[in-house]
């Protein structure tokens, strides 16, 4: 005859349980965003790219009547050159992986699009801020 197993204390048998259910609920959301987790010379290139954008941009704010994303474009047309130190910096940091030029390629637009956004975003900024200044010397 088998040996009935040991009786344990309630809160005793709820501790495996609950350590067993802690292990299978799912973790903190990561982001799977390749912008997000990119390595040093990915980021400082970005970095880079981003900044070049928005000195270039600074003289082109004072212009109230252009298109926000007209200005953004401007600016970047002149930072051709940090886009592609953008895009020579993911090939590196992903050689080896198949696919990695069409990857390249995919994630330098995204980070173009990203920035062109933020030029844009940052144009409307100023011309909110100095909206009340406007109606004010009305």
């Amino acid at each position: 005859m088998k040996n009935p197993l040991p009786a344990c204390p309630a809160t005793l048998c709820l501790i495996p349980l609950v350590l067993a259910l802690a292990a299978c609920a799912p973790g903190a959301r990561t982001s799977h965003d390749p912008l997000s987790i990119a390595r040093a010379p990915v980021a400082t290139a970005i970095n880079d790219y981003q900044r070049c954008a928005q000195d270039a941009l600074a003289p082109l704010m004072k212009d109230a009547t252009a298109s926000v994303f007209a200005l953004a474009d401007a600016a970047l047309a002149t930072c051709a050159p940090a886009h592609d130190a953008v895009r020579r910096s993911i090939l590196a940091d992903n050689a080896g992986h198949p696919y990695v030029a069409a990857f390249a390629d995919e994630a330098s637009e995204n980070v173009r699009l990203r920035t062109r956004n933020m030029l844009a975003h940052s144009v409307n900024r100023a011309r909110e801020a100095a909206a009340p200044q406007i109606q004010q010397a009305k």
